[in-house]
Formats: C-alpha cells, sequence, structure tokens
C-alpha cells in the first residue's frame, strides 16, 4: 500500500501536465483614423485641383464666349467633392509593425556569461517577441547549431512553436496582436563544460496587446539552454527548453513520436536518432495542433456570437443561499500574482514543483471571498496541510483544491453543503472571479481567475482578462494561450447546509 505522501505526490502529478505545467475594433478605428486623415487631404486636393481647373475653364470659356458663372463652379466642385465620398476606403495598408519591442538580460553578480552568449538571448528573444507580436511567421533557425543533432531539433520545435501559436491567435476575431513588448531575461545559473554553456534563467514580460489597453504581464517562465560555438564562430543553440503551454503540447507529441514516455523524460534528455526525419515530424505535429485549434475556436467564435446576440439567456440557473464576493475573490488574485516576480501565500504550500500552483491559487481566491471550505461528505474541497485526507474532519487537504480536474469535478457534482457552480457554460458569460480551464485530451491542465472582461464600443464581449499562477500571469488574454479547448467554471455562491 502507497503511503499518503506517496498518494500525494500522485495526486498533484496528475494535475495539470501530469508532469510540469480595445478588440480588433480598437486597433481598426486607429488605422481607419490614419485613413481617413488621407482621405480628407485627398478629397481637399481634389477639390482644390476641381476649382483650379474649373478656374481654366471659366477663364477659357470667359475667353470665348464672356459669359460663366460662379454656380458652375460650385456645381463641378460639389460634384467631384461628392464622387471621391462615395469610393470606399479599403483598409489596405500593411499590417503595422510593433512600435517597441525592448529587451534586456540581468544575472547576478556570481553568474559568469560571456557577452556574445547574452546577445544571442536578446537577440532570439527580440525576434520571437516581433513575429508574435505581428502574427507573422519568420524562421528562428539563424540562432541554433542546426548542423548538430540537437540543434536542427529544437530549432524545429521552437519555430513549428512560433508558427502554432501564431495560428491560434490569427484565429480568433479578437487581435491578439502587440502594441509593444518588453521583457526581462533574468540569468539564474550558468557553466560551462567542454566549450558548451548551459545555461537556466527567467522571463518577465509586460505586453499591451491590440485587443486591451490593459497591459499584460508574465512572470516566472522558466529557460534552460545549451550554447555552444558553431563553425563559424558564433553562439548558438544547441538545445533550448522552454517551460510554457505551448512547447508542453509539442514536447509531448514528438515524444510520441520518438517512443518516450512523456511522464517519466525530458525530451532534452533523450538519444535522439541520427536519422530522424525531423521536418516530416514537426510538419505532422503542426498539421494536428492546428486542426485541434481551428475545432475549438470555431466552437468559441459561436459561443461568443450566440452570448453577444442574447446575453440575458446565458444567466445562470442554479442559486445559492449566499452569494459570491466577486471583488474579494478578484482583489486577492491581484494580490497574490505579480508581472515581475514569482510571489506566493505563505499561508499555503506551493504546489509549482509538483506540476503547477494554478488550481490552489484559484482555490485561495474563492476561500478569501467567503466560501467556506467543504470537508462533508464524498465530495470536499478543503486544505489544512499538505496531507491527502478525505476524512469528513478539518484536516489535510482535499484532491479538489490543488488539483484542476478535482476542482472541476467537485463543482460539477457537489450538492448541498459547501460551493455552488455551473459547469461547461458558455464561456464568454463569465464574470470577473469566474473560473477558466484548460484542457487537454480530456484533462483539465490549467485553471485561471477571470480579472476582467474586455467589451468593444457597442458593448459587445470580446475577450476575457485573466490571472494565474504557473505561469504567473495578470490580465493577460484568455484567448492567447496555446491551449484552445477551453470550459467555464461559474461560481454561484455557497450553502451552508
Amino acid at each position: 500500500m502507497q503511503s499518503a505522501a506517496i498518494n500525494d505526490i500522485i495526486d498533484m502529478t496528475k494535475d495539470k501536465n501530469r508532469r510540469r505545467t480595445l478588440y480588433r475594433r480598437r486597433r481598426y478605428r486607429r488605422k481607419n483614423t490614419k485613413l481617413k486623415k488621407l482621405a480628407v487631404i485627398g478629397i481637399s486636393a481634389v477639390v482644390v485641383i476641381g476649382a483650379f481647373l474649373a478656374l481654366l475653364g471659366f477663364v477659357k470659356h470667359g475667353n470665348e464666349s464672356g459669359t460663366s458663372s460662379d454656380i458652375d463652379i460650385a456645381q463641378e466642385q460639389e460634384e467631384t467633392s461628392s464622387d471621391v465620398e462615395t469610393l470606399p476606403v479599403a483598409d489596405t495598408a500593411e499590417p503595422e509593425k510593433i512600435t517597441l519591442v525592448s529587451g534586456e538580460v540581468t544575472a547576478g553578480n556570481k553568474v559568469k556569461l560571456p557577452d556574445e552568449i547574452k546577445q544571442l538571448l536578446l537577440d532570439y528573444t527580440s525576434d520571437k517577441y516581433q513575429y508574435m507580436g505581428e502574427l507573422e511567421y519568420k524562421s528562428l533557425s539563424k540562432y541554433f547549431n542546426t548542423d548538430k543533432t540537437y540543434g536542427k531539433l529544437y530549432a524545429g520545435f521552437c519555430n513549428t512553436s512560433l508558427q502554432y501559436l501564431i495560428f491560434a491567435r490569427k484565429s480568433h476575431s479578437a487581435d491578439l496582436s502587440y502594441d509593444e513588448a518588453s521583457f526581462v531575461i533574468n540569468v539564474e545559473k550558468a557553466g560551462v563544460k567542454s566549450g558548451v554553456y548551459t545555461v537556466n534563467y527567467t522571463i518577465s514580460e509586460k505586453i499591451t496587446f491590440a485587443i486591451s489597453d490593459t497591459p499584460a504581464e508574465s512572470c516566472g517562465m522558466e529557460v534552460e539552454a545549451q550554447i555552444s560555438k558553431g563553425a563559424d564562430g558564433s553562439y548558438r543553440f544547441d538545445i533550448l527548453a522552454e517551460d510554457t503551454d505551448v512547447n508542453l503540447l509539442i514536447e509531448e507529441r514528438v515524444m510520441d513520436y520518438l517512443g518516450y514516455d512523456y511522464d517519466e523524460y525530458y525530451l532534452k534528455d533523450m538519444k535522439i536518432p541520427d536519422n530522424l526525419d525531423a521536418d516530416k515530424m514537426y510538419a505532422g505535429i503542426l498539421q494536428s495542433l492546428k486542426a485541434d485549434a481551428e475545432t475549438n475556436i470555431t466552437e468559441q467564435e459561436k459561443m461568443l456570437s450566440d452570448y453577444n446576440a442574447n446575453p440575458d439567456s446565458f444567466k445562470p440557473t442554479k442559486t445559492a443561499k449566499h452569494e459570491y464576493d466577486r471583488d474579494k475573490a478578484v482583489a486577492y488574485s491581484y494580490k497574490w500574482v505579480d508581472g515581475e516576480k514569482v510571489i506566493r501565500n505563505p499561508d499555503y504550500n506551493d504546489y509549482s514543483i509538483y506540476g503547477g500552483n494554478c488550481q490552489n491559487y484559484v482555490s485561495q481566491a474563492l476561500y478569501a471571498s467567503g466560501i467556506p471550505m467543504d470537508w462533508s461528505g464524498n465530495e470536499q474541497w478543503k486544505w489544512f496541510d499538505d496531507e491527502s485526507d478525505l476524512s469528513e474532519y478539518p484536516t489535510g487537504r482535499s484532491g479538489s483544491w490543488s488539483g484542476t480536474e478535482y476542482f472541476y469535478e467537485y463543482c460539477n457534482k457537489n450538492t448541498g453543503k459547501g460551493l455552488v457552480a455551473e459547469t461547461d457554460g458558455n464561456i464568454f458569460s463569465a464574470q470577473p472571479g469566474d473560473v477558466i480551464q484548460y484542457v487537454v485530451d480530456g484533462w483539465a491542465h490549467h485553471s485561471v481567475i477571470v480579472s476582467k472582461v474586455i467589451y468593444d464600443d457597442n458593448g459587445n464581449v470580446v475577450d476575457l482578462l485573466i490571472n494565474s499562477n504557473t505561469t504567473d500571469r495578470v490580465d493577460y488574454p484568455m484567448s492567447a494561450y496555446g491551449y484552445t479547448n477551453i470550459r467555464l467554471i461559474k461560481i454561484i455562491g455557497y450553502n451552508d447546509k
């Protein structure tokens, strides 16, 4: 029989990755403002030219017949102006470039790293943000030692990740390009052996998406790189393992393709066959990911259209004795997440090393709102300490407190005392304080809490902003994730018996 501690680790390891973890119109309006200015200038020019030509005609006509009138000139100007104004103003301008991408590399005093490697990190990351921000794919292969097996493998990996995320974001009606972006690379550890540098760093970012004036901030994105000199003497990546949602999706598929157990190994530690056709492998993976994303996003766009057509038809049907204090939950979610450094409430354990702290963080926010813990019956939601415990006493921890899928099951099945929620509703009916989950292969990999709702100028919902742990995000667009299978847990309140 396994000990409670081992069961606890198994519960948490199953969770998340089972191992780790103003709207388009605003931008369109800004574009058209420029075009309208040009149109006004053009119309004015036409009117002036028309008047000049009319004046020449008047002089000529006057010379010939000695008669003309100001009314004729005015009519000619009016007709010219009218003709121009009825022409459609087509938005044929090139896609806007990001106004600013800025970044820096920081390192502790004890970290020794050549300036050329720091520049490599900076250049690669800047290009990645530029392409992602413009939603225009360009290859990142120049930053990799593609003459080596792992260099080629990871070049294809990072290119596939970039292509997929751009495809997914462009598939939404919401404009998920960037107006500006900045990032900080914090090198935490670096060592060198036989000319190969192993560099561990984290990235924090601040992005102004075109969809919203509220900047999105993220931190805690972990990266491990192995870097060596190429044939031309320049430093390039041999391995670049970035712990992001998109990369985890791709890594699992790569390891399946290579015949390794994703739950037991890391791609960077695998033996890669020399005859691997990486291009063929990544083409298949990308095609599969795009197909799934297209299906999911098409369903979401219909949800969005349906909700905006009749919001009142998506009101909750469940009721609770005590109403959910959404403001308190959202306030807590802002207090315990940060865009520059990872912060955690010391009153709780941090489950990041077991696959993610996301559901633990969401549960804390719900509890802070006034929803009491529930330790009665088979369905429980509680945290008193880290020991797995489903006894009907205020002790231990239920899987639903820190496990994403287990939390969904609790919300879906719980009756009587405890939290009251509706599951699997229209995601765009969410309000601040509701919970969004990202699902992969039928298992919830990530839970986040809604922080804001984005509306367009006509009052239609466009997207949601969320707060989350692991990676830590503040006011991040829900639809910007690489996970595209999304479900809503609408929190209603709670019953005390």
